[in-house]
């Protein structure tokens, strides 16, 4: 996966970016589909920064698949 890639949510644990330095759990995200802007680590594992449904949040790889585009 790369910056651009269109993505599906298979779960909805990933993290907001808010202007606070708290984080939240999103199940809303979950079968949504959005874009990768940037990839990134979470203690190790794999990440995505994915612009969607209007917010940044971020998820683990394993936590997305990517939808293939032709469709």
């Amino acid at each position: 996966m790369k910056a651009g890639d269109i993505v599906r949510i298979k779960t909805g644990s990933g993290y907001l970016d808010k202007a606070q330095d708290t984080t939240c759990i999103w199940p809303e995200a979950k079968g949504q589909i959005g874009v990768i802007i940037g990839l990134s680590r979470r203690l190790y594992i794999p990440a995505a920064k994915i612009m969607i449904l209007g917010e940044i949040a971020e998820f683990d790889l394993d936590e997305m698949e990517l939808v293939n585009e032709s469709r």
